[in-house]
């Protein structure tokens, strides 16, 4: 369309030859309007009747607009019968046919629920998640005026009516992209095939990606029959571990072929919970799972980094399993996991799907041992062997004979083998979706349970290894085996892996398992700068050479292990996620600073720091590197200019130093390893004198300048001799040799009642008046009807210990029963925290109930911890002190009572709360010598992370006192204090944030800081002629006279301020560093936008105007 002074440019299409043949209908509709200044051109295709489908990952159902109500009231009514014939056939023994049933009537009562009440998303090509009802009446109105001015008015008025609208109509889209996007992340995240020749239809690429991807599984040739060896028991299922199976699970997974995702699924658990227990305990007893929880949807998605994108194998299926059957597969996954911590189910080298067994684990392990060869002045030489195809090339036969082998219950055999077999699946890509078909697959990827399944089916390759050549290590995770010894030089090594392999090799063709050659590494680890070139040859004549680094479980392994190429790749990879992160926000819009620092920690120093605990020595080259990364990424956090001094930035955005990061990274790293079992690859290396001590631990050869991990160098000769030990040493202070650490206790069976269901656990969340009102009138209740009462608390006391200031730690508890009222003081000792004083003291209160002689069933324990009756509902601790109340606990039930445990409100003149209290703070000024006798002398970990919290406080410190801290900044922070958490400063619009923190920091858009830059000829306000400052512009300047005597009022108004006799005095400290002064500025700079760009540009063109006018007088 030509508008009065512009005609229009014709644009070009181009397309083939085969598709032009099939465009038909070629025509001009001006009844559509293009949006812009274009006709539409509108034609058609044809094709082939294809039905296309949305794609698999987003869900089907929009569960923003669910009517959760009328959802769970009709999963009620109808579930009635349902359930009825559950409870008749808990216990009954039933056939695949019955059960199948079962499974398909739950779906089909969901579905239906869900198709009744929750609307589908209805996606088309111009469905967009920013477009809201004001875009659509806006561009109602620019095509009406359109349409006027091509038909009936073609003035210059019209046009310009006509313009403005579709300026206002496309602002307003590029405002609601903008406002969508930024809510989006503050609330949050043709080919050709193998043999040469070219798929066109989706059916052929369907028929390759399953050819390549979806192998038939091994046959083996050895008799498979499973040996009738003694079977472990098998508890019953919970209610709880079907519950936890579900609401751990992410409800944005997701969806499988039935379209149940598990947004919907734990909406139903809520409405029929008993329904759902039921069914799955019935299956799980019977070790079924059922054929309409077999299918799947495959989905491709490419591998990054291939060189060659016409071949499957650079793709990868990602399969969305139903999530009805992922509840069981996560249950029987919970159930094997424990197994494996309490009995010897997989070897010891195996890591990965594993609680407490780590990727990072398993490399320090390798280093370890590396470090050690080269002190003892040997060669280690590793092998790194890759188990090819892995879950896809699992014999189900020869899995089930290793189950067998393994002693596992006959339930999990026979859930496996029916979770195996018959597996259905069907790809979905380029907006079509293949039917569901049957495929023949070892271990479905996507499964929770598919790892601990892979590390059975090859557990007995590990002590094969072991039982001939007793010298060779084989850390593992997953599919990823390592192999390696040490000796002389490498020739050695060589023919020792050489002679490893025709072991492995033999396993592996006896079960049924391939090793990928284009994956087999070989390096020599070895002093010296020769590089050895002694080769390996696998048993199928492959030649493996040795390479100067590998990468292994994400970290690259160079031969010196001097890590650089792995913190400069990351660092790489890091800078890479940076700039993605640089278009989200500028110092004038996008995303708030909190939500800015959360990606940094997640996104960004995730990758950097990936494996620092391994490679982290305090090298300055590598602190340098990520300390530019670092510096980088908090100019754009704060919105703060490329000058800003990094110290400062790191203060205002409450983001670490590097250096102080990474230390306490390996710190937390020290702390962890004493709570590793026995038998865990890094607790075996560890000084057998290292906490909690071992007769397992590992004697390190100490001798020469080598220290041992509770030693510190006198000199500057003496090392650590290798990192683990250097780790362990950097928290020695804080763990003495001979140290009693509050023990680990065992791992708890996932089948054991929670604390929720051993105890009421209560916190109301009424108003805190009502709170105790509500109380006092239950006390008298429970008085009157002689129900025993325990009130507990913990008190924490500074004290003086041989002229060193420590804090002393007291439990106390009060109880009444009837008329008989007494009290009880705990000396908890200096080396534990508040919150293991109130965990301590409901201890004392619960052994009290079970020792009780009384015939009331009920009892009553007030707390004023939120955090303490929180951490019990969460039920992960694993101290000893958890593990006594739950005994006690379980033997209260067992006697047929009942312990409630409730909050109640601190300090509010409860009397048995008072009291209580009281009884703490005497235990902890421990007057009373029994009490002192009777004190815990252990150390709890969360006080060992307090102290490491303030070792790095004082590094930062240390920091901050030697670094540039910024000529003006520095006149506000003369000490590490990190800035005020001001919730006005948090809920700041972005330009408003961004100014305020370039004043303080000061490096802004002001002309003291500008006139270095060579635009600027002097720093004076051109209205009063004196340097223009942070402290002129928001204080002083004559233009904003009447903004700056609200923000005088607002400040002087308040009771805060920087010292004493200062509530007079308006000073630019207390303006920032205040809390009403950063209300008050934020506030100021809001309504003025002084300091901003656009303003300094106002600034800039306003004084030329100025200079003008002086001139011409």
């Amino acid at each position: 369309m030509a508008n009065r002074q512009y005609t229009s440019v014709l644009d070009l299409a181009f397309t083939t030859g085969q598709l032009a043949a099939a465009i038909i209908d070629w025509q001009i509709n001006e009844n559509e309007y293009s949006g812009s200044d274009q006709e539409v051109i509108q034609f058609s295709i044809t094709t082939e009747d294809i039905e296309l489908v949305e794609s698999p990952f987003n869900a089907p159902f929009n569960i923003q607009k669910a009517n959760w109500a009328e959802f769970n009231q009709q999963l009620v009514q109808e579930s009635q019968s349902m359930l009825t014939e559950l409870r008749q056939l808990e216990t009954q023994d039933l056939n695949q046919e019955q059960m199948e049933t079962i499974a398909c009537s739950l779906r089909d009562l969901i579905t239906k629920a869900a198709e009744q009440n929750i609307p589908r998303r209805k996606p088309c090509s111009r469905s967009k998640v920013w477009w809201n009802p004001n875009l659509t009446l806006l561009r109602k109105e620019m095509a009406k005026q359109s349409r006027v001015y091509k038909r009936h008015d073609q003035s210059q008025q019209q046009w310009t009516k006509f313009a403005s609208c579709r300026a206002e109509y496309f602002y307003a889209i590029k405002t609601a992209k903008r406002n969508s996007w930024t809510k989006f992340l503050s609330e949050a995240n043709g080919k050709e095939t193998a043999d040469g020749k070219l798929c066109h239809t989706f059916n052929d690429k369907c028929q390759t990606f399953v050819k390549a991807m979806y192998p038939k599984p091994p046959e083996i040739n050895q008799n498979p029959d499973r040996p009738n060896a003694p079977e472990a028991q098998w508890s019953s299922l919970t209610n709880n571990e079907v519950k936890q199976a579900i609401f751990t699970s992410s409800p944005k997974k997701a969806a499988g072929p039935d379209e149940i995702g598990f947004a919907i699924i734990q909406e139903a658990y809520k409405a029929i919970a008993e329904v759902m227990n039921l069914t799955y305990k019935i299956l799980i007893r019977n070790g079924f799972h059922p054929q309409c929880w077999r299918e799947g949807t495959g989905v491709i998605l490419k591998k990054p980094g291939k060189p060659d994108y016409s071949l499957p194998k650079a793709y990868r299926i990602i399969t969305l399993l139903n999530c009805l059957g992922k509840v069981a597969e996560k249950i029987m996954a919970t159930r094997l996991s424990y197994l494996s911590q309490i009995s010897d189910l997989l070897d010891t080298d195996q890591s990965g799907g594993r609680k407490q067994r780590s990727a990072v684990d398993a490399v320090m392990a390798l280093t370890h041992d590396i470090e050690l060869a080269r002190n003892q002045k040997q060669t280690l030489s590793c092998l790194f062997l890759d188990v090819k195809g892995a879950f896809d090339h699992v014999s189900t036969k020869q899995l089930l004979r290793i189950m067998s082998e393994l002693q596992l219950p006959r339930q999990v055999q026979n859930w496996t083998e029916s979770f195996l077999e018959k597996r259905k699946a069907g790809l979905a890509f380029d907006g079509e979706k293949q039917r569901i078909q049957g495929i023949e697959i070892g271990i479905p990827q996507g499964s929770p349970i598919s790892p601990v399944l892979f590390l059975i089916y090859i557990r007995f390759l590990f002590p094969k290894i072991k039982a001939k050549f007793p010298e060779v290590q084989k850390p593992s995770y997953i599919d990823d085996v390592a192999l390696y010894t040490t000796g002389r030089n490498a020739e050695e090594n060589a023919k020792v892996l050489q002679e490893v392999t025709k072991t492995v090799f033999t396993w592996a063709e006896e079960n049924a398992v391939q090793f990928d050659d284009s994956k087999t590494e070989l390096i020599h680890f070895a002093r010296g700068q020769k590089e050895a070139t002694a080769e390996v040859t696998l048993p199928n004549k492959t030649v493996i050479k040795p390479v100067n680094e590998v990468k292994w479980l994400g970290i690259w392994l160079d031969r010196k292990l001097t890590f650089k190429t792995h913190v400069q790749k990351k660092a790489s990879a890091a800078t890479s996620v940076l700039h993605l992160i640089h278009r989200l926000m500028n110092s004038e819009w996008g995303l708030s600073a909190q939500a800015g620092k959360q990606l940094y920690t997640a996104c960004i120093t995730s990758i950097s720091d990936y494996g620092a605990e391994i490679w982290w020595k305090n090298q300055r080259s590598y602190q340098d590197l990520l300390q530019k990364l670092q510096n980088t990424a908090l100019r754009k956090i704060l919105g703060a200019f490329r000058t800003s001094p990094g110290a400062a930035m790191e203060i205002e955005a409450s983001i670490e130093p590097v250096k102080v990061r990474l230390n306490k990274k390996c710190r937390k790293y020290a702390l962890r390893v004493t709570t590793l079992p026995e038998n865990h690859c890094i607790r075996q290396r560890t000084p057998m004198s290292y906490p909690p001590e071992s007769s397992i631990g590992q004697e390190v050869p100490i001798q020469g300048n080598y220290l041992d991990w509770n030693q510190n160098a006198q000199r500057k000769s003496q090392r650590h001799p290798t990192q683990l030990i250097r780790i362990l040493n950097s928290i020695s202070t804080l763990i003495p040799t001979g140290t009693k650490l509050d023990s680990q206790s065992a791992a708890n069976p996932p089948w054991q009642d929670t604390f929720a269901e051993l105890a009421d656990l209560s916190i109301s969340g009424e108003d805190r008046d009502l709170v105790v009102k509500k109380h006092l009138t239950h006390i008298r209740q429970l008085i009157d009807q002689n129900h025993p009462i325990f009130y507990t608390d913990g008190s924490k006391l500074e004290s003086n210990v041989n002229s060193q200031a420590k804090a002393s730690l007291g439990a106390g508890i009060y109880w009444i029963f009837g008329k008989v009222t007494s009290s009880e003081s705990h000396f908890l000792g200096h080396t534990q925290e508040i919150m293991d004083a109130e965990i301590y003291a409901i201890s004392q209160a619960l052994e009290r109930i079970t020792d009780a002689k009384t015939r009331k069933k009920h009892f009553w324990v007030f707390t004023d911890s939120q955090s303490a009756i929180q951490t019990l509902q969460k039920d992960q601790m694993e101290t000893e002190v958890y593990r006594d109340m739950r005994q006690n606990l379980e033997e209260i039930k067992v006697q047929g009572r009942k312990v409630h445990i409730h909050w109640i409100p601190s300090h509010t003149f409860i009397p048995g709360n008072e009291l209580a209290d009281m009884a703490a703070k005497k235990g902890a000024r421990n007057a009373d010598p029994e009490i002192i006798n009777s004190a815990r002398t252990s150390i709890s970990r969360s006080f060992i992370k307090r102290d490491i919290a303030k070792i790095a406080r004082e590094e930062w410190t240390q920091y901050w006192k030697t670094t540039n801290q910024g000529q003006q900044y520095s006149k506000f922070q003369t000490s590490l204090e990190l800035k005020m958490k001001s919730k006005e400063l948090k809920q700041a619009d972005r330009l408003t944030f961004t100014t305020f923190t370039q004043i303080k920091l000061g490096h802004g858009y002001f002309k003291s800081y500008l006139v270095r830059l060579p635009a600027y000829e002097n720093n004076l306000c051109h209205i009063c002629k004196v340097k223009q400052t942070p402290e002129h512009i928001l204080m002083s300047c004559k233009q904003y006279r009447a903004e700056q005597k609200t923000l005088r009022n607002t400040v002087l108004k308040s009771k805060t301020g920087p010292g004493p006799g200062s509530n007079n005095e308006l000073s630019l400290k207390r303006l920032l560093c205040t809390r009403e002064g950063i209300k008050a500025t934020l506030a100021f700079l809001k309504e003025t936008r002084i300091a901003t760009r656009k303003w300094m540009v106002g600034e800039v063109n306003e004084e030329m105007e100025w200079g003008s006018i002086d001139r011409e007088v």
